[in-house]
């Protein structure tokens, strides 16, 4: 798995938000967008992005997020990550990921569960 798509849900559990920033900029492409369904719209915006994570520390205090398996094809990245809330509960969702030619996360699109069949 890329180290940028690593690093960026290990900062889901930061709650400095200049400690959040850095890291952001280490793994975010110049250009890039990020959404998911929780997000109320698409985000491309490093700022945007780094309060974005940050409103996760608040309502979550105390949980995580670990990525948990991987899987690439010609490039584009599917994450399946586990997001830990401190009383021990988890949620699994999947992130599809680009990276630009430096290996920073360019476009990120996140789905909650695995898409399993209903």
């Amino acid at each position: 798995m890329p180290d940028a798509v690593t690093a960026f849900f290990a900062i889901w559990a930061e709650t400095d938000a200049d400690k959040r920033r850095a890291t952001l900029t280490d793994v975010m492409a110049e250009t890039f967008s990020y959404c998911d369904p929780n997000a109320p719209e698409m985000i491309s915006d490093l700022e945007a992005l780094n309060s974005y994570i940050g409103m996760f520390t608040q309502y979550a205090p105390g949980a995580s997020a670990q990525v948990v398996r991987t899987g690439e094809t010609k490039g584009h990245h599917r994450v399946t990550v586990a997001f830990r809330m401190a009383d021990g509960k988890e949620q699994l969702g999947q992130y599809f990921v680009e990276l630009d030619a430096d290996g920073r996360a360019q476009r990120m699109v996140g789905f909650a569960g695995l898409g399993e069949p209903e």
